[in-house]
C-alpha cells in the first residue's frame, strides 16, 4: 500500500475513532472552509510559486484530492470538537501549540521520508506558523459565526 493511501485511511479511523459524530452539523463548515483554504494554497503553490510539492507513486491529482479531503478537514474537526470549554490564554496557547506541534510532526515525516520537499526558503518553520495562523482562522470562523448555535 502506498503512503498516501496508507495515511488516508489512518487519518479517516482517527475520525472515526475520535469524532463526536453527533456535532457534525455544526463543524463540517469549518472544515469545509479548511478544505477550500488548503485547495486554493495548493493551487497557488502548484500553478505560481512552488513552495512545497508531494511526492508519490499516485498520480498528482489523487495526492491533492486525498490531502484536501483527509488532512485538512479531519484535523480541523478534531480542532474544534476539542476545544477547551474555558478559554483561558493559557489553555488556548497550550492547544495551539499540541496541535500545531501534531501538524508540523506530520509534515517532518513526509519531508523525512520523501513525499514531500520545500522550495525557496520554505522551511517546517513556515509551515508551524502558518498552522498556527490556520487553527486561529478555524477558531474564528467557529466562534464568529457561532455554527453550534445556529445548528
Amino acid at each position: 500500500m502506498s503512503f498516501f493511501y496508507a495515511r488516508f485511511f489512518i487519518i479517516w479511523a482517527c475520525w472515526l475513532l475520535f469524532a463526536d459524530k453527533s456535532r457534525w452539523k455544526e463543524i463540517v463548515p469549518v472544515c469545509v472552509f479548511a478544505s477550500s483554504l488548503g485547495l486554493i494554497a495548493d493551487q497557488i503553490v502548484d500553478s505560481y510559486i512552488p513552495y512545497w510539492e508531494y511526492y508519490g507513486s499516485e498520480p498528482e491529482i489523487v495526492i491533492n484530492l486525498i490531502d484536501e479531503f483527509e488532512v485538512n478537514p479531519i484535523a480541523t474537526y478534531l480542532f474544534i470538537q476539542w476545544l477547551p470549554q474555558k478559554q483561558t490564554f493559557f489553555r488556548m496557547f497550550s492547544y495551539w501549540f499540541a496541535w500545531t506541534a501534531l501538524t508540523i510532526t506530520i509534515e517532518h515525516i513526509h519531508v523525512i521520508t520523501g513525499h514531500m520537499a520545500h522550495y525557496h526558503g520554505w522551511t517546517l518553520w513556515h509551515s508551524y506558523i502558518s498552522d498556527w495562523i490556520l487553527f486561529w482562522i478555524f477558531h474564528q470562523y467557529h466562534k464568529i459565526l457561532q455554527l453550534d448555535k445556529l445548528l
